[in-house]
């Protein structure tokens, strides 16, 4: 992965993913995990080659890629309008049915519907109005009806109080049942349930496999025993 002007972020990498497999990124700040996310998406410039379904993703329209992704970040973004312009983003066309049952999957509805004006009260640009909590349940919805083939989650409960982090996990494992899964994790009691779990440092993936076989060794066990020490700068 290289940067506009040619920098290397990360790399060289290889990996793969099989169709409803779930992938949990880890390693510690700047090891090149959003790099590598980002090369995925497509945001990136990469050498070297990265396909998706056997083509080259330097190949497809980016636009048709990212139609089939389900995508949930760290930060929430909402934009000026509704509560339901921001669900519907992806989807404007969809029906209230399907805004409903996504905002009750992604226990934004309850939020919601204390609002006077329910899915037509107003937010400002970057969420303003309501919590940071309540933006990222927004998000999850959000993802649900794009519902992609490809989800990919970017630290999604980092920002979050303990409520909302143990609400958007839940929807989000609910979610992703049978779907194609990259997440970036600093949590690392996540780990046991991946089908992969790849370590990145130094802007290499040092390790992937298994998680009973990893956490014993390498840069995931040093992440552990930091854990224990109190000083993990996941």
């Amino acid at each position: 992965m290289v940067s506009p002007d040619g920098f290397v972020l990360a790399g060289p990498l290889s990996f793969s993913i099989t169709p409803g497999e779930q992938v949990v990124l880890v390693g510690p700040s700047g090891a090149g995990k959003t790099s590598l996310m980002n090369a995925v998406l497509g945001f990136l410039p990469y050498r070297g080659s990265l396909k998706i379904n056997g083509i080259e993703l330097r190949d497809y329209s980016l636009s048709d890629w990212r139609k089939h992704i389900s995508w949930v970040g760290q930060n929430p973004q909402l934009f000026h309008g509704t509560l339901r312009d921001n669900v519907a983003l992806a989807r404007p066309e969809a029906e209230e049915n399907q805004i409903n049952r996504v905002s009750k999957a992604a226990f934004a509805d309850e939020f919601i519907q204390r609002f006077e004006k329910g899915y037509t009260h107003m937010v400002g640009d970057r969420a303003s109005g309501i919590s940071v909590g309540q933006a990222q349940r927004v998000a999850v919805a959000r993802a649900m009806l794009q519902d992609g083939s490809f989800w990919v989650l970017d630290e999604p409960t980092a920002s979050l109080d303990a409520n909302s982090e143990k609400l958007v996990a839940a929807s989000l494992s609910e979610a992703t049942k049978g779907k194609t899964t990259l997440m970036i994790s600093h949590r690392l009691d996540e780990l046991s349930n991946a089908d992969q779990v790849w370590v990145m440092d130094k802007g290499k993936l040092v390790q992937q496999g298994d998680f009973d076989l990893l956490k014993s060794q390498g840069v995931l066990a040093d992440m552990y025993n930091a854990i224990d020490r109190g000083d993990l700068d996941a």
